[in-house]
């Protein structure tokens, strides 16, 4: 796996992490798949992307993810995103001194009412330099086939919370992703990675 971790288009590790909703996995396997995957990481110098998603009861996969990711020390200033982001405040600050982006998706748009509209409840609080828009259906979408295209309805979403034009904020999340990936926008395009 190492070796091709060092390809030069390859900017990131993942997406690896903990699922306590589905537990397809006992969850001490997750637990020690997740950390081998953190350490080979590390080993390649890549930031990782991480899944998580907690179970309906108590118990809390974000506890166990981020205490995970502070035991293996990964670098401040490149330490990965959290993919589809669903958790508290807390586990939000707790992410970002550790050097995460946190990747807000289509569950921003769900009802309040939904476990997975977490993030809606507190969004304005988070740095608008560490967000990230990945794809995830959001409403009308969801349920559907996902599609690049509906990234737009997202951004719409937290623009609104931000009283921001979703042109503004596509294009601090579009600046997120190159500066975290110490990518230039012109060789990227022209799909060089450096």
């Amino acid at each position: 796996m190492l070796q091709w971790a060092r390809h030069p288009k390859v900017i990131a590790w993942g997406e690896i992490g903990l699922d306590y909703f589905y537990d397809h996995s006992p969850r001490e396997i997750q637990k020690a798949v997740f950390r081998q995957q953190m350490e080979l990481a590390k080993q390649a110098k890549l930031p990782i992307i991480i899944h998580c998603r907690p179970s309906d009861n108590s118990e809390n996969a974000w506890d166990d993810c981020l205490a995970m990711i502070a035991d293996i020390g990964l670098p401040l200033d490149s330490a990965g995103i959290l993919h589809c982001f669903t958790g508290s405040v807390d586990h939000a600050r707790r992410a970002l001194d550790m050097g995460f982006m946190i990747s807000f998706a289509g569950n921003i748009t769900f009802p309040k009412r939904s476990p997975s509209a977490t993030p809606r409840k507190w969004f304005p609080r988070p740095h608008a330099d560490r967000n990230r828009l990945p794809l995830l259906a959001p409403l009308p979408h969801r349920g559907k086939r996902n599609e690049p295209a509906f990234v737009a309805e997202v951004a719409r979403q937290i623009a609104e919370l931000h009283s921001l034009s979703t042109e503004e904020v596509g294009a601090q999340t579009t600046r997120n992703f190159y500066k975290f990936f110490g990518l230039d926008p012109e060789t990227a395009k022209a799909g060089v990675c450096t």
